[in-house]
């Protein structure tokens, strides 16, 4: 059973990394979802790539529940993810590393909950959306890896796959967001419906419409992508390191209960 899943973006591909790395397939209700296992000091980690095998696909197709699923499936707790986010805010530069507290979520016409209809079903808290104590744990590994990330971001998470408009980047900055992204959202509410500890280590990777001379252009992002990508793997690779050693505690929150089911 892996300790720590990891649901990567595109350039984040942990199999260079993993020591016996094998391939990964887990039956799920409406497909196999395919990744990789293999082990860090240790640590059996699951890796997942978000958009299925490694295709680019835009966000609102991407089936995040069979994603879930599967670590569900798997008996994964511990669920890491990166969003390579646009920034808001000029104060947050490109190539920022920040681990997510809080989001807004203006996602439509996607799945948006783990619950199918007709299934069980519960009503999650989602006060603090991001597990508290794997933050703490995700902060110490970044620490001891020479890592700079923020300890805080609010991120919004829009329909996409079209960039956002000067207006609409403005409202969200006023709205209290940092950081824009297309997926992130989608991801935590789910983990936190199958009660999974989950949390968020965003990159910047463009400026928001507006906030600087550049067009608004993807092929711009390949180098920040990777920075970042190479940062997030030295921190799973600590964080295994503690869980190795007995220094990350998965029973210290109130995810697993966080939405109980209707009776």
């Amino acid at each position: 059973m892996p300790n720590i899943a990891v649901i990567g973006s595109q350039d984040v591909d942990l199999y260079e990394w993993l020591d016996d790395a094998r391939p990964l397939v887990v039956p799920t209700r409406d497909k196999e979802v395919r990744g990789t296992v293999g082990k860090l000091h240790g640590v059996e980690i699951a890796f997942i790539p978000r958009n299925g095998d490694g295709v680019p696909r835009p966000p609102h197709v991407i089936d995040y529940r069979s994603n879930i699923e599967a670590l569900v499936s798997l008996g994964c707790r511990q669920v890491l993810t990166t969003s390579m986010a646009g920034t808001v805010r000029t104060a947050i530069p490109l190539r920022s590393l920040l681990l997510l507290d809080q989001f807004i979520d203006f996602t439509r016409n996607r799945q948006f909950s783990y619950f199918r209809d007709g299934d069980p079903f519960g009503f999650a808290d989602m006060t603090e959306p991001f597990c508290p104590s794997l933050r703490e744990s995700t902060l110490a590994a970044a620490e001891k890896a020479g890592v700079d990330i923020s300890p805080y971001g609010c991120y919004v998470c829009v329909p996409g796959p079209r960039f956002e408009t000067r207006a609409e980047v403005r409202m969200y900055g006023q709205l209290g967001a940092d950081l824009i992204g297309h997926t992130t959202v989608t991801d935590a509410v789910m983990a936190r419906e199958a009660g999974l500890c989950f949390v968020t280590v965003a990159g910047v990777i463009t400026m928001g419409a507006g906030l600087g001379e550049h067009a608004m252009n993807a092929h711009e992002w390949h180098e920040s992508r990777r920075s970042c990508a190479q940062r997030f793997r030295l921190i799973v690779d600590q964080l295994a390191h503690a869980t190795s050693i007995g220094e990350v505690d998965s029973n210290g929150c109130g995810c697993r209960s966080a939405a109980p089911i209707e009776r």
